[in-house]
């Protein structure tokens, strides 16, 4: 008998991102696999321009705001389709297990631990909130809303609590790292049920294609440092442009291209202006992924300088919970320089696919960079590590099994 899935999966494309690209290549996997799998996540902002054509359903259906009309709508798709099993990307449906008698297993990245988003806790007004077109309403100027720090208070109480009830529910907890494996501990699951599976890349996608500098506008001469990422302050940047400036003045000649943006871009060029970088750093902006892969194809060597952020009115952390982009440099044989930061350690080990330096240190991020520049021996030596550990490890095949694998052990316990 055909086994019947359905997939709590709250990016999802058009969107793009990491967490979209494991929810539309499990999907596959699963379906590909002879699963009945049906698919449910958030309604679309905008029209339906991008959707790809897919061999299964997919329940528009899910609000960004009213959590508790969220339940009810999966409570009630879990039924129809008379799911044997649910899957979820985050920490936050255990709840469903009661409610429907249906076993339930999720991954979490651990940011669905560190802050929780669900935005409206509360029951009280959760249907009103469900209404689309009040939801786009609210949801375009949630962010940017100065909450009272009493109410504030309540909702990130509330908020965590949820997530701590809704994650001891889980069957089965997938960890991208170890750091996040511990953000679970410590919200009280019990560690016989948590798995740290690091990774989520495409091994064969990045070993496809053929850049050459010259289309990407880059020189033969120059020995190229990359970073893709948002640009906002877990990221480090302002460590990387100074790095970059230390080697400057130490006679290191280098090159750093920045993929990406976000709300720090502004104070990255007031910092490469002001140390006299423009010659020496491009902001690309925006990159899209094929043209992201040449880059990593053709660059020297990538770096990911994060560190841990507190928010100062919060309390809330914000950390590099894994780093999926690490494990795209590796799958392109790119040597890796970044931070023991957060779940990073999970993913690069020092000395043997990359070099870890200190978070916030300038000097120790300029000494690790500099390291490979001299020993380009050692640099050919990291990225061969990492792209063995990336198809051995990282690769999706890999990371789908694992998930097969507690999905067949779960129905098995139930059955």
């Amino acid at each position: 008998m055909t086994k019947r899935l359905l997939l709590v999966l709250t990016e999802f494309p058009p969107s793009f991102g990491g967490m979209q690209t494991h929810a539309i290549e499990l999907s596959r996997w699963l379906h590909d696999r002879g699963y009945h799998v049906e698919v449910a996540t958030y309604r679309l902002e905008e029209g339906p321009a991008g959707i790809p054509a897919l061999p299964f359903a997919v329940h528009r259906v899910m609000s960004r705001v009213a959590y508790q009309a969220n339940l009810r709508k999966l409570a009630q798709l879990a039924r129809a389709m008379n799911a044997d099993l649910i899957y979820s990307s985050t920490v936050y449906y255990g709840e469903l297990s009661e409610q429907t008698g249906v076993p339930i297993l999720c991954r979490s990245a651990g940011n669905d631990v560190l802050r929780p988003w669900i935005a409206w806790p509360f029951r009280v007004g959760s249907r009103v909130l469900d209404l689309p077109w009040i939801e786009r309403q609210v949801y375009r100027r949630w962010k940017n809303w100065d909450w009272p720090t009493r109410l504030e208070g309540m909702m990130l109480e509330r908020r965590a609590a949820m997530m701590r009830s809704s994650a001891k529910r889980m069957e089965w907890i997938f960890a991208n790292s170890a750091f996040t494996e511990e953000l679970l501990k410590d919200a009280e699951v019990s560690g016989d049920r948590v798995e740290v599976l690091p990774g989520g890349v495409d091994v064969r996608f990045f070993a496809d294609g053929c850049s050459s500098r010259a289309e990407l506008g880059m020189s033969e001469e120059h020995f190229y440092l990359l970073t893709a990422c948002r640009l906002v302050e877990k990221k480090g940047l302002d460590t990387l442009v100074e790095a970059v400036g230390l080697l400057r003045d130490r006679g290191v000649k280098l090159r750093l291209l920045i993929a990406g943006e976000g709300g720090s871009r502004r104070r990255i060029e007031e910092t490469v202006a002001r140390l006299g970088l423009s010659q020496s750093i491009l902001l690309l902006g925006y990159v899209d992924r094929e043209r992201l892969r040449g880059y990593l194809q053709v660059s020297d060597l990538f770096v990911l300088s994060s560190r841990e952020v507190v928010d100062a009115r919060t309390g809330l952390r914000d950390a590099e919970t894994m780093g999926r982009v690490l494990c795209e440099a590796s799958a392109c044989g790119l040597p890796v320089v970044t931070t023991c930061s957060g779940g990073i350690p999970s993913v690069i080990q020092d000395g043997w696919n990359g070099l870890l330096a200190e978070p916030g240190s300038v000097e120790d991020l300029a000494e690790k960079i500099e390291a490979i520049w001299r020993d380009r021996e050692l640099g050919m030596r990291l990225g061969r590590n990492g792209l063995g550990q990336a198809r051995e490890r990282f690769d999706w095949p890999v990371l789908f099994a694992a998930h097969e694998s507690a999905i067949e052990k779960t129905l098995a316990s139930k059955g």
